[in-house]
């Protein structure tokens, strides 16, 4: 496990992306985990919220409390390493401070539903004219870029919607059970990480050109492209994928052990290791099987009698036995493990996954890092999420040079009480 105290990471200056200026007025899940992963690198990142409450994330459970004071879990994961600044971007006072921003800024996050930033009257084409280097990457259910704007794109989207309608959902779950909604937010989390490949080959492209330019990503999109085998074969076959079809194609499955489930993926196998396995597990009959092709296991004759050994092998046999064996045989195989044995791991723990973020209140929230792994740098220590408001006179007065009575003339005040 990392921590700031107890790794040895590369200075914030020697990261491949420090002295890149982030101005993020996302919220909730894509925009603020796309400013997450470029700040893990170096990047300076300011976060925009409004005042009273700010980002809506500061409200979702569960919570570190002591006293009067608490923090989202999930809020201090997303947002950290970055300073928080508090604008009122409807008042003519806080679009003034917000250009000026933009102004000595690189790159600007928002993940509002198209047409907010036109009505705020902060668009693209109006920051563009004042800073011509700015990179704006915009994250919405459908996308908004002309000449791409389909009759979807100014739906508001989310999670759910964008899992359902990429076909994600449909292509997951059991055969004969409704389409399965994947329990994490991927629907945010893809498209996030879209927005960062987008950014740094938008950085680049700044390098070579000095123009920044309009960065389109939609969460519909961005699910969709994970299809893109499911894709390609309805295209070739005229079949449309369903559920199921791609474990008989790879022999990919869950199946049901006395301790709980394992997942196996018996595709591309040797015939060596069909012979070895059958007689190991008790069903030497499967050798000279007359239905049983161990070329293609998958196939649809092949499937339901394979599946239907493995699970009478498997009622008596626990997850680690049954891993073990098929393990030693050559197959892919390994449990199907639960959100707390994932926080134990011990493989996750010597790669350095998880990392343990401050919350403010005197504690730490362990949560993950970023995953990629470099010989030649690592990420910054994680610095806390932002209370709100916390460096708006700092940063204003850092960044933009303004007088403490034109700060007054925001009107803001720091509230320490939540993160």
């Amino acid at each position: 496990m990392s921590s700031a105290t107890d790794r040895d990471a590369g200075k914030e200056a020697d990261l491949p992306l420090a002295g890149i200026r982030i101005v993020d007025l996302s919220h909730i899940v894509a925009g603020p985990f796309t400013g997450a992963i470029l700040a893990d690198f170096g990047a300076e990142v300011i976060k925009i919220e409004p005042p009273g409450k700010g980002d809506r994330a500061r409200e979702v459970a569960p919570f570190v409390e002591r006293g009067n004071a608490r923090v989202s879990g999930f809020f201090a994961t997303v947002n950290r390493n970055r300073r928080g600044v508090v604008l009122d971007l409807k008042s003519a006072p806080g679009k003034e401070a917000f250009r000026k921003l933009v102004g000595v800024s690189d790159v600007l996050i928002e993940n509002f539903v198209p047409g907010t930033m036109q009505r705020l009257g902060l668009e693209y084409e109006v920051l563009r004219h004042i800073n011509p280097r700015l990179i704006y990457v915009a994250i919405s259910g459908f996308g908004q870029l002309e000449p791409y704007v389909g009759p979807w794109s100014s739906r508001p989207a989310n999670n759910a919607t964008a899992q359902a309608m990429s076909g994600l959902m449909d292509l997951s779950g059991d055969p004969e059970g409704p389409p399965a909604f994947i329990g994490q937010a991927i629907g945010d989390t893809i498209p996030g990480l879209w927005a960062v490949i987008g950014t740094l080959l938008a950085l680049e492209h700044r390098r070579r050109t000095g123009l920044g330019q309009f960065i389109d990503v939609a969460m519909y999109d961005s699910l969709a492209a994970m299809c893109f085998n499911a894709i390609s074969d309805y295209h070739v076959s005229g079949v449309a994928p369903g559920r199921g079809m791609a474990w008989h194609e790879t022999f990919s499955d869950r199946l049901k052990c006395a301790d709980g489930y394992i997942a196996v993926s018996l595709w591309g196998t040797v015939r060596e290791r069909w012979q070895r396995l059958w007689p190991l597990i008790g069903h030497p009959e499967m050798l000279t099987h007359p239905e049983f092709d161990p070329a293609h296991p998958g196939c649809p004759t092949c499937f339901p009698i394979v599946k239907s050994v493995l699970e009478k092998w498997l009622t008596a046999t626990t997850q680690e036995e049954a891993v073990r064996l098929l393990l030693d045989l050559g197959f892919s195989a390994g449990p199907v493990q639960t959100v707390k044995e994932v926080y134990e791991c011990e493989q996750l723990q010597k790669r350095h996954l998880f990392i343990e973020i401050e919350d403010g209140l005197g504690g730490i929230i362990r949560t993950v890092g970023t995953p990629v792994k470099f010989s030649g740098f690592q990420p910054q220590p994680p610095r806390r999420a932002p209370f709100l408001g916390e460096h708006t006179r700092e940063v204003l007065i850092e960044m933009l040079g303004l007088t403490e009575a034109e700060l007054d003339c925001l009107g803001l005040r720091s509230d320490s009480s939540s993160a």
